[in-house]
């Protein structure tokens, strides 16, 4: 199995966890659990994005390099989104505050659906191969 494909995997995995934990009640433990998935799914997103763009002979260096990178290959559609949720991700990152934390959650239940298009296209890629 190839790198690319353990990412895909692992990235599998981790949105059906967000998921999982996005549809709990919003208590303060679901969300601070909630927001940690996020941490680590939006990290597989976009690690798995570079090591796709790099296979594509597009040397990129950081999330929003890869994400303008990856909608040129179409594998997203507007880089913009992903940069919302690069400042989401970077705020859980290094600061904790409770409004901060509100304002991630609510971003973060619109992360899924945005993953999983970005899965769908990978699978396709990875069919080719």
């Amino acid at each position: 199995m190839t790198k690319i494909e353990l990412q895909f995997q692992d990235l599998q995995k981790a949105v059906f966890r967000l998921k999982e934990a996005a549809a709990l009640p919003p208590t303060a433990i679901n969300r601070d659990a909630t927001i940690q998935r996020f941490e680590f799914t939006f990290e597989l997103c976009w690690k798995l994005m570079n090591a796709l763009v790099r296979e594509n002979g597009i040397d990129v260096y950081g999330p929003r390099n890869t994400f303008r990178a990856a909608a040129q290959l179409d594998l997203i559609e507007n880089p913009e989104e992903w940069f919302n949720f690069l400042q989401a991700r970077n705020y859980t990152a290094h600061t904790y505050n409770e409004e901060t934390a509100k304002w991630v959650y609510d971003l973060v239940c619109q992360f899924p659906p945005l993953v999983e298009k970005f899965l769908e296209k990978v699978r396709k890629i990875l069919g080719k191969k």
